[in-house]
C-alpha cells in the first residue's frame, strides 16, 4: 500500500473535494511532522487563506485559531499512544472571517498508521456551520468546563443533530455501552439500540420534526439500549431539545434502571410469594383461585357440575402440620425450614399439573387442583398424606411429620372459592378435633357441628359469671370398696341448651382458651368444697382435680395454688391434680419442674388415662407423680378379652415396680373389680362404686363407710 503522504492527500482530495461524496467538506492532510500536504479549498477559506498558502508550511507557522485547535487535537491522539487502533480527536473551533462573519468549524482529526501502528499523517475533516447554529451549537462544543461537567455526570449524556447523528457524548455513556467516544462520535444514535427501536428512530424523529408531537421530550421512559457486545439492557431516557431556527439539537440523558427494575421484580415476587417456599401467599393465592373460577363459570352451565369445558371439577386441600413446633425446639429452625420445603416439593410432585399452591400460615398451607371426580381427590388426598407423612431428609436429619389434611370438592352448592375453602377449612377443623394427622373430606354435617361449637363458645364464655358451671364428685375406691379419694368432674347446665356433656364443651374450652379461667374456676370451688368437709370431717385422703394442658404449661398453677391454699395449709396433703400424658410429654422439662414444685407442697400428681397417648418408660419414670390412672379403654373389656387383662396386668406390675399406686377407671361389673383385685391393681373408680355426685352425696357415703384413713 503506497505511504507517500502526497499521494494520501490527492486521493483524498478525489473523494472528497467537490463534486465527490461530501460535497462542502474542509479537508487538511498534514504528515508526522505535521506541514500541511493538502488543504481543500474549503478548509483554505476557513482559514481566510487559499490552498498554495497552506500547503508545504508547517502547522506551527500558520497563525489561526484553527490550527491551534488542530494542533491540540493531534496532541490528544499521539497521547494515546498504542492504545487505540486508529486514534481520533475531535475539533470544534469558532472562527470569524475576514468579513466579520462567525462561524463554526466543527469535526475530527484520524491518525494515519501503517501496519506497524506508526503514525505517518494526519486527516482532518470538517463541516463548517454559519453564525444562526453558534447557540445551538453551544451545547455541544467540547471545551475543557463543558467537557468536565459532562464527564462529572453520573447518567449518559449524548448529543445529536436533528438527523440522529451523535455530536458529543460523556464518559458514563460510554462506559453504559461499552464504547470509547471515538466509535461514537459521527454515528447515528440507532448504534445504541436496538430493533426495533433502532428500525424506528428516523421515521419517529421525521414525525416528530413535521408535527411536534412527542412522546418523550420533556417527559422520559422506561425503554431498552443495546450495548457494543449486543446486549439489550433496560434503560430510563429523557430528552431536551435546543432550537435555533430550523435546526434543532438533541440532548439525552440515559440511566441504566436494571438494578431498580430487578428490586421492583423482587418486591413484586416477595408480595405474592412465600420467600421460604416459593409458592404463593394467601392473597396472591386467592387472586389466581377466583380468576380461576371465573373463568370456570365462564365456561358455562356444563362447566360447573360435572366437568365439560371446565375440565374436571375443583378440589380444595387445607394441609396443616401438627405440633410443628416440637419440630423447631427438637431440630432448630433451620431443620423445620428445610423440612417445610421439602414438603412443598413433595406436594407438588404428588398434585396434578397446574396445581396452585400458597402457605397460609407458619405450618398451614393450601392447594387448588382439578379433578376428574371425589373419587380422584380422595385418591390424590390419600397418597398426598402418605408422601407428606414419609421421612424427611432435612438439613442432616431426619424427621417425620404429623399431617392433618382437610378437603373439599366442588358440587352444585360451589359457586365461589370462598365457598370451596369454608368447606376445605371445616373438613381440617374435624380431623383436628379427632386428634389429627389424618384425612377429612367435608360433609354437610361438619357446618351444623361448627355452628354448634361457635355457639357453645360464645355461651361458655359467660358460664361462670351466670353460675352455669357446676362440681360434681365420683368416689374411688379400695380393692374392699372403701372410698378412699374422689375426683372432681365439671358439669356445664345451660339455661337454654340444657345440659352440656363434658366431652363437647371441654375441647371447645381449649380450642377457645376459655379452659384456663374455667380450671381457675375449678380450683377454687374445689378448695371451697374441700375446706367445708374438712370442717365436717367427712373430707377424702385425696380429692383429685383435673388439670389442662394449657393451665399445666403456663408456668403459675404452683403460684395459682399456693395462693389458693395459703389459708388452708392443711388441704395441701388432701389435694391431688390429674395431667394427660399429652399434656406431661409436650413439654416434659416444664411438667417435672411444675410437678417437682407441686410435690414440695405435699400436693400428689396422677397420670390420667394412661395407655391412651404415649404410654412411654421413658418419660413415667422422670415424672415425679404417685399414681397411675389406668385408661377405661383397657378395662372395659376384661376378663374377657386376654389382650385387655395382659395389657392392664403389665400396667399394674409397671406401675409397682415404680413405686406408684394404680387406679383403674370405668368399672361397671363385678368381674371387672374381681379382675382388678386379682392382678394387684390398688384403686378402682367407675358406676359400680357410684355415678358423679353432688358433694353432699359423697359425704355421706364417706360417713356411711366411716373408712380409716389410708394413704
Amino acid at each position: 500500500m503506497p505511504r507517500d503522504p502526497a499521494f494520501l492527500a490527492s486521493l483524498a482530495a478525489s473523494l472528497l473535494d467537490d463534486g465527490g461524496m461530501a460535497g462542502g467538506m474542509a479537508l487538511v492532510y498534514l504528515d508526522c511532522d505535521r506541514v500541511c500536504r493538502h488543504a481543500n479549498r474549503h478548509f483554505a477559506a476557513a482559514l481566510d487563506r487559499s490552498p498554495a498558502e497552506l500547503i508545504g508550511r508547517p502547522l506551527a507557522a500558520i497563525d489561526h485559531p484553527v490550527t491551534a485547535a488542530l494542533g491540540a487535537a493531534i496532541a490528544a491522539i499521539i497521547s494515546l499512544g498504542q492504545s487505540q487502533a486508529h486514534g481520533s480527536a475531535p475539533v470544534d473551533c469558532p472562527t470569524v472571517g475576514c468579513d466579520g462573519r462567525r462561524s463554526i468549524l466543527s469535526g475530527s482529526v484520524t491518525a494515519h498508521r501503517d501496519g506497524a501502528g506508526t503514525i505517518l499523517g494526519f486527516l482532518g475533516t470538517f463541516h463548517q456551520t454559519g453564525d444562526p447554529d453558534r447557540i445551538a451549537e453551544f451545547v455541544t462544543c467540547r471545551d475543557s468546563f463543558v467537557a468536565t461537567l459532562l464527564d462529572a455526570a453520573v447518567d449518559g449524556i449524548i448529543v445529536s443533530d436533528r438527523s440522529g447523528i451523535i455530536r458529543s457524548i460523556n464518559r458514563a455513556c460510554c462506559r453504559l455501552f461499552g464504547y470509547e467516544d471515538s466509535e461514537l462520535v459521527g454515528r447515528s444514535m440507532t448504534i445504541l439500540m436496538p430493533p426495533p427501536f433502532s428500525r424506528d428512530h428516523t421515521r419517529y424523529v421525521d414525525t416528530y420534526m413535521r408535527t411536534e408531537r412527542a412522546k418523550i421530550i420533556g417527559i422520559g421512559r422506561d425503554t431498552l439500549g443495546q450495548r457494543k457486545d449486543g446486549t439489550v439492557f433496560p434503560i430510563h431516557l429523557s430528552v431536551g431539545e435546543a432550537r435555533m431556527g430550523d435546526d434543532v439539537t438533541f440532548v439525552g440523558i440515559i440511566r441504566d434502571i436494571s438494578d431498580r427494575l430487578a428490586a421492583e421484580q423482587r418486591a413484586s415476587y416477595l408480595a405474592r410469594h412465600d420467600p421460604l417456599t416459593g409458592v404463593l401467599t394467601r392473597t396472591a393465592f386467592l387472586e389466581e383461585c377466583e380468576a380461576l373460577f371465573a373463568g370456570h363459570r365462564a365456561d358455562g352451565p356444563e362447566g360447573s357440575g360435572s366437568g365439560g369445558a371446565g375440565g374436571g371439577l375443583f378440589a380444595l386441600f387445607a394441609l396443616d402440620v401438627d405440633q410443628f413446633s416440637d419440630v423447631n425446639e427438637a431440630f432448630g429452625f433451620h431443620v423445620g425450614d428445610a423440612a417445610l420445603k421439602a414438603m412443598v416439593s413433595r406436594v407438588t410432585e404428588v398434585l396434578p399439573p397446574n396445581t396452585i399452591i400458597c402457605r397460609i400460615a407458619a405450618d398451614e398451607f393450601a392447594a387448588l387442583s382439578r379433578v376428574a371426580d371425589a373419587d380422584q381427590a380422595r385418591t390424590l388426598a390419600g397418597v398426598l398424606h402418605d408422601r407428606l407423612t414419609a421421612s424427611i431428609y432435612a438439613d442432616r436429619h431426619w424427621v417425620r411429620l404429623r399431617l392433618s389434611v382437610g378437603a373439599a370438592v366442588q358440587d352444585e352448592t360451589v359457586s365461589t372459592l370462598e365457598d370451596l375453602n369454608a368447606k376445605a377449612k371445616l373438613a381440617l377443623q374435624a380431623v383436628q378435633h379427632n386428634g389429627g394427622n389424618a384425612i377429612c373430606f367435608y360433609t354437610p354435617e361438619m357446618a351444623a357441628a361448627a355452628t354448634r361449637r361457635m355457639m357453645l363458645t360464645m355461651h361458655l364464655t359467660h358460664a361462670i359469671e351466670r353460675n352455669e358451671l357446676r362440681l360434681v364428685y365420683q368416689p374411688i375406691v379400695d380393692r374392699a370398696g372403701r372410698v378412699r379419694s374422689a375426683e372432681a368432674l365439671l358439669r356445664w347446665d345451660h339455661h337454654a341448651l340444657g345440659p352440656v356433656s363434658p366431652g363437647e364443651f371441654i375441647p371447645v374450652a381449649e380450642e377457645s382458651g376459655l379452659i384456663v379461667p374455667i380450671t381457675d374456676w375449678v380450683l377454687s370451688t374445689a378448695i371451697a368444697q374441700m375446706t367445708a368437709w374438712e370442717a365436717e370431717g367427712v373430707l377424702p385422703d385425696r380429692v383429685f382435680l383435673n388439670i389442662s394442658g394449657q393451665q399445666f404449661l403456663r408456668g403459675n398453677l404452683t403460684l395459682r395454688l399456693e395462693e389458693l391454699l395459703g389459708e388452708h395449709p392443711s388441704l395441701r396433703s388432701h389435694l391431688g391434680l390429674e395431667i394427660t400424658e399429652q399434656a406431661a410429654v409436650r413439654d416434659l422439662k416444664v411438667a417435672v419442674r411444675t410437678l417437682g414444685e407441686l410435690a414440695d407442697l405435699g400436693i400428689q400428681a396422677a397420670i390420667d388415662d394412661f395407655g391412651s397417648g404415649y404410654s412411654s418408660l421413658s418419660y413415667v419414670q422422670q415424672l415425679p407423680v404417685a399414681k397411675l390412672k389406668i385408661d377405661r379403654a383397657f378395662v372395659i373389656d376384661v376378663p374377657e378379652n386376654p389382650k385387655s387383662n395382659a395389657l392392664v396386668r403389665a400396667a399394674v406390675g409397671m406401675a409397682h415396680g415404680l413405686g406408684l399406686t394404680t387406679v383403674a377407671e370405668g368399672v361397671e361389673t363385678v368381674e371387672q373389680r374381681d379382675f382388678l383385685v386379682s392382678v394387684g391393681c390398688d384403686l378402682m373408680q367407675g358406676y359400680l362404686f357410684g355415678r358423679p355426685m353432688a358433694p353432699e352425696a359423697l359425704a355421706d357415703m364417706v360417713r356411711t363407710q366411716a373408712a380409716p384413713a389410708i394413704a
